[in-house]
């Protein structure tokens, strides 16, 4: 069980999940009908985005250490055929999407292309984190809001919201993973600022998180269940920050991180 649960989430489809889940649950909140083909054109573009980018690090460095990142050089050409194939699948999937998601998709779909060609760079800049935070965050809202008329200032922050959560996740993994980027020859912020200094940051950006639940919950408690979500896991990142020994074993600390984005599922039951 625990050999499946590792290649699960060697090949991200943990974080996939994750991020249909949270659709959905946005789709519920905001009393938007979620086609499947919507939910399955978003996994397909995570998981792409993903596996990219874990190929294009593999590729760029012949020696690799990290047991996700060995695991894609061990298994390069079976991973970029079903990347193909899956790409292929996305491509028919477009005629049974809204044409207003079609083009707005494209937009997104530029954005990553240029990410992943220039995130090598973007690291010294201090933005990589930051655009992956907001791809995954447009990425969920994607739908839920062009289905929404008219958009509200409300519905902007609870996208920042997610956005946030987001960026303290990778920001937080990365923590834990200085030794093996800095062994890889990759940027992240965590080796630009040094751990002491990004563990202050994420610790105000958490509370931050966790004051603005309780504000938006305050003025709008129609998005109360989102809200409570949004605590629960600005909570749990904030114990994986404060508790690092106890999660670096047997990366526990990726595991519970990532899970703050099945929390969802206590309210689509």
């Amino acid at each position: 069980m625990m050999e499946m649960v590792k290649y699960i989430r060697w090949l991200s489809l943990d974080i996939v999940l994750g991020g249909v889940i949270f659709l959905n649950f946005i789709g519920d909140q905001l009393k938007v009908e979620v086609p499947i083909v919507v939910s399955l054109a978003l996994s397909l573009c995570i998981w792409l985005i993903y596996t990219l980018d874990h190929q294009r690090d593999v590729t760029l460095k012949s020696h690799q250490k990290g047991a996700r990142r060995i695991f894609h050089k061990k298994n390069q050409r079976a991973i970029i055929l079903t990347a193909l194939f899956m790409g292929l699948l996305g491509l028919v999937l477009l005629y049974f999407l809204p044409l207003e998601l079609v083009q707005w998709g494209l937009l997104v779909a530029l954005v990553c292309l240029i990410y992943l060609t220039l995130s090598t760079g973007l690291s010294s800049l201090l933005v990589k984190e930051v655009m992956v935070a907001l791809l995954y965050g447009g990425g969920i809202f994607l739908f839920p809001l062009i289905q929404i008329d008219p958009l509200e200032g409300i519905h902007g922050l609870l996208f920042i919201q997610l956005s946030l959560l987001a960026f303290v996740n990778i920001v937080l993994i990365s923590t834990f993973e200085l030794e093996e980027d800095r062994f890889n020859g990759f940027g992240s912020l965590s080796l630009s600022m040094g751990k002491r200094r990004t563990s202050q940051l994420l610790g105000g950006l958490l509370i931050i998180s966790a004051l603005s639940t309780i504000i938006i919950a305050y003025y709008h408690p129609y998005f109360m269940h989102l809200e409570i979500i949004y605590l629960f896991a600005s909570l749990q990142l904030s114990i994986i920050l404060l508790r690092p020994a106890w999660f670096v074993s047997a990366e526990r600390y990726r595991i519970y991180a990532d899970a703050i984005f099945f929390y969802p599922l206590i309210f689509l039951w």
